[in-house]
């Protein structure tokens, strides 16, 4: 899926416009007599050479008008039925309908403009199963040093630990599939791209039917156990967490306004 911009230009379409030199965010590309020359330890494929390119000299797909996309109205629309999902059907989506929901990761914005995000899947009820085990295994140890008691009055979690003795899953709440965003210990904006990438996931759920959960429990449970680690997300660092599925419940009404506030400088 790497944007190659050296080997998709058409030297014969361009103009020498200048503008591809212009927006390149590395200082890539160079204006020499009169076409860009590519400098390719700098380039970094993000791609703004091309969208930007008025003779389209890169052959990409235009882009389409901004009322064909998605009206300011559609898209509250969306963020009023986006509510967070606890309770989901044990249906489990197939590996290429979670690939076509991923794939909107290709556009995710970043801030040093290379996407480079891995997410993790873990689908099934075994799967699941099996990233609680090392907490139940931690949680026995607590309550036998009498520790647990201890954490549970300060953190007031005194429930929520029960809860997990019992058998309840309270941490992935039986979700069907479990995301792990991860990105790249040397992204300058890492946690912030992978943040956007969740919420852009996240958002992109909704049209797939899906509900989704920002897991912050499990996040933070995250470093607490090697075992929920992968050799594939090695040198990366978790920025998200979102369990996923078919709801068993769906909101029926609109949620109330939250507070925010607006400061102008």
């Amino acid at each position: 899926m790497r944007f190659y911009p050296e080997g998709a230009f058409d030297q014969s379409e361009c103009t020498g416009c200048g503008i591809c030199e212009k927006v390149c965010p590395t200082g890539a590309i160079e204006i020499q007599n009169g076409y860009p020359f590519f400098k390719i330890g700098k380039c970094i494929a993000c791609g703004h050479c091309g969208v930007y390119c008025p003779a389209n000299c890169f052959g990409l797909e235009r882009i389409p008008f901004p009322e064909d996309i998605c009206s300011s109205e559609k898209y509250l629309k969306l963020l009023e039925a986006r509510r967070s999902i606890r309770y989901f059907k044990t249906i489990i989506p197939s590996e290429e309908e979670i690939s076509n929901l991923l794939s909107v990761l290709s556009q995710s914005p970043t801030g040093v403009n290379r996407q480079r995000i891995t997410v993790r899947v873990v689908m099934g009820s075994e799967a699941v199963e099996g990233l609680l085990k090392p907490v139940k295994r931690l949680l026995r140890i607590l309550d036998y040093t009498g520790i647990s008691f201890l954490i549970g009055k300060l953190t007031g979690m005194s429930g929520y630990l029960r809860k997990l003795r019992e058998g309840s899953d309270v941490i992935f709440r039986e979700a069907p599939v479990v995301l792990f965003f991860h990105v790249p210990r040397s992204n300058i904006t890492g946690r912030t791209d992978g943040v956007i990438a969740a919420s852009t996931v996240m958002h992109h759920a909704v049209t797939f039917g899906y509900g989704t959960l920002w897991n912050g429990i499990a996040e933070k449970l995250y470093q607490l156990f090697p075992s929920w680690h992968s050799s594939d997300t090695k040198g990366t660092r978790l920025t998200a967490v979102l369990c996923m599925g078919y709801p068993e419940i769906t909101p029926e009404w609109k949620a109330p306004l939250r507070d925010y506030m607006i400061k102008w400088c």
